[in-house]
């Protein structure tokens, strides 16, 4: 069998571009591949960062990427496999027939196959750490160092929290190629930070004045973003205020369109008036057998302000579950707010009627004047935030069923004792 060369020079980061090449040939290549794609791990399939046309069984391409690291030769999908892109000169040997025994030489490829094979004898963790940590290749232990995450003999949760992107470099454009990098941001957000919105802020204000590629750090921003506005996770809504300010109200998030960073600028403007720890912002409304009263005059050890709509099919569901809630906690001093978002109210005072909703019901007769809307931001309904006796938010959007209970349980026995 004739034994043909493929090369693929590939210089990333340190040279200019336009001097390197990606060049081979390829034995037994069947005619319908036109083209090889050099791709990265990206979720649970592959991107292609270039495309190499074929001619004759051969390509000749300019590189012209930054970006180093372990990245996929791709035919099709019966035909691929793994090489390491670095500082240096790359030349693959390859027959379309025999793909997997493909000969790279190059920088990093010599020690990417001795940590494979290395892996073959089930190492521990600690082994495996220190062959990485070993690597003479930069390109290749930049790329497999962030699989292992920094410990000593006393990490916790406090350490780590500071220790987390040790062997991230976030400098680097790599770094967005990286499948651990993807990995990881989601456990940092999802498991290492907690859940305290002063202590997320603290460590994501620490983690944003590092040296940082910008890509990475829009990455990074956007990741924590859909995170804290998305969480279900009570008083979270802070940090998402927190980096609406920092850094979308303040121009950094280019990436969005015009309209979408006014919805952002309104939705954080709106629930920054209503975080955990601040209060209430007091404000007048009608009821039907008490005229036009404040919140502010409800005197209550508890006070649910249930923002709500009679016609809602969430309140319907959520609203007997509240009353059933309110049956068993007014003897001990909670009450319920229930104002409706509804400018007609016939709907509303049968509803009422019908589930005899002997809490304070209160309605706005005129939405030409002051009102809830313009403290409050309520894109949907139902909405609850819990009140303290001097109308300070102690909590919202607690389940009712759950959470809630035992948020009370918790409250008012502490008041009690």
């Amino acid at each position: 069998m004739k034994k043909i060369t493929m090369l693929l020079f590939l210089l990333l980061g340190v040279t200019s571009y336009g001097q390197i090449r990606i060049s081979g040939c390829i034995e037994n290549l069947p005619d319908s591949i036109s083209s090889v794609k050099i791709a990265y791990l990206k979720g649970n399939g592959l991107a292609v960062k270039q495309d190499l046309p074929i001619s004759k069984d051969c390509f000749n391409s300019s590189w012209d990427h930054e970006e180093r690291g372990i990245f996929i030769v791709y035919l099709d999908p019966q035909h691929s496999f793994d090489v390491v892109i670095s500082d240096g000169n790359l030349n693959i040997e390859m027959d379309y027939n025999d793909i997997q025994n493909a000969v790279r030489v190059g920088p990093g490829n010599d020690e990417f196959a001795l940590f494979k094979q290395f892996l073959s004898s089930e190492p521990n963790q600690e082994s495996i750490r220190a062959h990485l940590v070993g690597v003479s290749d930069l390109a290749l232990r930049e790329f497999m160092l962030p699989q292992m995450l920094p410990l000593n003999p006393d990490t916790n949760m406090y350490w780590l929290r500071d220790h987390f992107w040790a062997y991230t470099n976030l400098t680097s454009p790599s770094t967005l190629i990286n499948p651990f990098f993807e990995k990881n941001r989601d456990l940092y957000f999802e498991r290492v930070l907690g859940h305290d919105p002063d202590t997320v802020i603290k460590h994501l204000k620490k983690l944003f004045d590092e040296p940082m590629n910008d890509q990475v750090k829009k990455v990074l921003v956007s990741t924590a973003t859909y995170n804290y506005e998305t969480s279900k996770f009570m008083g979270e809504d802070k940090v998402f205020v927190w980096l609406a300010q920092t850094f979308y109200n303040a121009g950094f998030a280019d990436w969005m369109s015009k309209d979408d960073l006014a919805k952002i600028k309104e939705k954080s403007d709106g629930l920054a008036s209503e975080l955990i720890g601040n209060p209430a912002r007091d404000f007048a409304f009608d009821t039907p057998d008490r005229g036009r009263i404040k919140l502010a005059e409800v005197e209550a050890k508890v006070t649910i302000l249930y923002f709500w709509d009679s016609n809602c099919g969430h309140c319907k569901k959520e609203t007997p579950r509240l009353k059933d809630l309110y049956d068993d906690y007014k003897e001990r001093g909670v009450q319920v707010i229930a104002i409706t978002l509804e400018n007609e109210f016939s709907d509303w005072k049968k509803y009422i009627a019908e589930h005899d909703l002997d809490w304070i019901n209160g309605f706005e007769s005129d939405f030409d004047r002051p009102n809830f809307l313009w403290y409050y931001y309520i894109p949907s309904t139902p909405k609850k935030l819990i009140l303290d006796s001097n109308k300070m938010i102690i909590g919202k959007n607690l389940d009712i069923e759950t959470t809630l209970r035992t948020f009370l349980d918790d409250y008012l026995s502490g008041l009690e004792q």
